[in-house]
């Protein structure tokens, strides 16, 4: 009895893949497996394309959290393929995939790649990152023809016939009507749903792992339209609509620094930095500048000098400063 698990991210060439090992390939049983992480959005509405398009096969997903800091940084990590957050990440996913195969006796891998996009290179590098992450040649990608040298194609388990050669279409959505699936579904491509596709996300993320140490609530902070970096090692973060503000009310720590406008319509701050490495002088700057950053970005038009408060998150005593709005130069070169 051979069965397959299909790494589900919700594509549309993930679907294709899926659904090759579903209807055209010799298998028994395929399990579709998604990745739970902070990189990654809309896990809710993946799961629901699977179970739409394919009911009668078991969904299933993984957190990937504890190779958070593989994916975000080269130290410590076992694969020589780490020159990017995107080959780390593919590392982490097909070593997560491999072990979930071994645990459910599992016979190989699917994966909705398409290497040949990208050449020769590019495939030689999935086929070293595959080898790093313990799958060997346990990785069959339909939509990569000139990767075809996988156990299951070696031992026969995929059938030749007419849909199978349809992987050479030129493009996904002939493909897709050639195989009958639901081109209607919302599928979600790397650029929707995989935050390291952004330049700006990757930036933030270099900056915040070149610091001592990092944990997820750090990254959820990265998702926030106005990120602001205070050198050497202080983030300001600001929530402007009700609905960043409810979000951002669940990532202050205690000894996280909270600033608002009394009187004024006006951001959520929060400012987190390591406080005992700091004098006085450099903790009264800190807090004059994002008290700065906090009025330039409110609705105080033409208004030379505003109150701000502010306090620390374990402390019930609330300050207040007033300040001018930092000018828009100073602003650009904080921002991230």
């Amino acid at each position: 009895m051979r069965e397959a698990v299909s790494l589900f991210s919700g594509s549309l060439s993930s679907s294709l893949s899926t659904e090759i090992a579903v209807s055209h390939c010799k298998v028994n049983r395929v399990i579709l497996l998604t990745f739970r992480s902070p990189f990654f959005g809309y896990y809710e509405e993946i799961k629901d394309i699977a179970n739409n398009l394919w009911p009668e096969c078991q969904f299933r997903s993984k957190s990937i959290k504890r190779r958070t800091e593989c994916i975000a940084s080269t130290e410590g990590v076992d694969s020589p393929e780490a020159d990017s957050f995107c080959t780390r990440c593919r590392f982490a996913l097909l070593k997560t995939g491999g072990e979930f195969l071994d645990r459910v006796g599992g016979d190989f891998l699917i994966s909705g790649e398409r290497a040949d996009l990208r050449g020769e290179y590019w495939a030689e590098k999935l086929a070293k990152i595959e080898r790093s992450a313990g799958v060997g040649d346990l990785v069959f990608r339909p939509l990569s023809p000139n990767m075809n040298n996988s156990l299951p194609e070696r031992k026969g388990w995929i059938t030749s016939d007419n849909d199978i050669d349809a992987r050479k279409e030129d493009s996904l959505q002939s493909l897709a009507e050639k195989l009958d699936l639901n081109s209607d579904s919302q599928y979600f491509g790397a650029g929707t749903r995989c935050k390291l596709t952004s330049p700006k996300y990757r930036r933030r993320l270099k900056d915040l792992v070149e610091e001592e140490d990092f944990n997820v609530n750090d990254l959820r902070l990265l998702d926030f339209r106005d990120y602001y970096k205070i050198p050497p090692d202080t983030k300001l973060v600001l929530a402007k609509n009700p609905e960043e503000k409810r979000e951002l009310q669940n990532y202050f720590l205690p000894r996280d620094l909270r600033f608002y406008l009394p009187t004024h319509k006006g951001p959520m701050g929060l400012v987190r930095s390591d406080w005992d490495g700091k004098s006085e002088n450099a903790l009264e700057e800190v807090v004059d500048l994002a008290a700065r950053v906090t009025v330039a970005k409110s609705e105080v038009d033409g208004q030379l000098s505003v109150p701000v408060n502010y306090r620390f998150e374990h402390d019930n005593e609330t300050y207040t400063l007033e300040v001018p709005p930092l000018e828009s130069r100073k602003l650009a070169e904080l921002s991230l």
